[in-house]
């Protein structure tokens, strides 16, 4: 995967996010965002090793809202995962 295509991937689900005419929050439509991925991802990467990726985006936004300068990249999950969904060793 291109970064470019992640990255036009993440601005049209902003788009949409910020586009819809419906009467919905911000902290809702997170919560809407937050809910498809889940569903997607349980779906396509199974549970665990969606929880897993859950708990790695947690930890670098953590580390991002604090400064820790150690943090990495939210694209660097990515590098984890090999094309058939399998941690590599």
């Amino acid at each position: 995967m291109e970064s470019s295509d992640l990255e036009s991937f993440v601005e049209e689900l902003q788009n949409i996010a910020d586009g819809s005419s419906l009467n919905v929050s911000p902290i809702a439509r997170t919560v809407a965002l937050f809910r498809v991925a889940i569903e997607y991802g349980a779906v396509q990467m199974g549970l665990p090793m969606l929880s897993y990726m859950m708990s790695r985006l947690l930890t670098i936004t953590l580390g991002v809202a604090t400064g820790e300068e150690k943090t990495t990249s939210y694209e660097s999950i990515l590098e984890e995962f090999d094309e058939t969904g399998e941690l590599k060793h």
